[in-house]
This record gives structure tokens, C-alpha cells and sequence, in this order.
């Protein structure tokens, strides 16, 4: 979290992955906020400089917002489907 937003202010992650995602505010002006991502329950106080760490595993493709409420800023976490390999068909 920065003075101008998210850095970065779109994440993309495969669906069916386990991730461990790193916060931390870096806003000089806003030393003291929150993180929140919905869609997966997380909600994190975020103080200046300190780094919160939390792992997610996304069970379904598609674009969902994170956001810091005191500011206003907002990014997006795009998950998209596990592209596995198909066998190829013998013919």
C-alpha cells in the first residue's frame, strides 16, 4: 500500500494453486490501515513498515477486488483456470 495505490495493483494466481501473499504499508501518509480481501476472508491491520504475511488457495477462476478502506484504494486479484495439459489423443 502506497500514497498512489496497490503496488502491484493486479495480482494473477491458477486457480487450485496455494499462494502466500506479503503485505505492507509503505503509505507515509496513512501509517496505519487496513487490507481487505473479501472473497476470501481476509482482513489484515496493516501498520507502516510491518510486513503480513497469509496464504490463500483459489477454488474458483475470476476477478476479485482487495482494498484498503481508509484510503480508498482498491486492486484486483485475477484468478484464472489451472491450464493442465491434455494427453494427446491417439489416432
Amino acid at each position: 500500500n502506497t500514497e498512489k495505490g496497490f503496488v502491484p495493483e493486479s495480482v494473477h494466481l491458477r486457480k487450485g494453486g496455494s499462494y502466500r501473499i506479503h503485505i505492507v504499508n509503505v503509505n507515509e501518509s496513512q501509517k496505519n490501515v487496513s487490507f481487505v480481501l473479501d472473497a476470501f476472508s481476509e482482513y489484515h491491520n496493516s501498520l507502516f513498515g510491518k510486513t503480513k504475511t497469509f496464504t490463500i488457495s483459489p477454488k474458483t477462476d475470476g476477478v476479485f477486488s482487495y482494498q484498503c478502506p481508509e484510503t480508498a484504494m482498491q486492486g484486483k486479484l485475477v484468478v484464472v483456470p489451472d491450464q493442465q495439459r491434455q494427453p494427446a489423443s491417439s489416432r
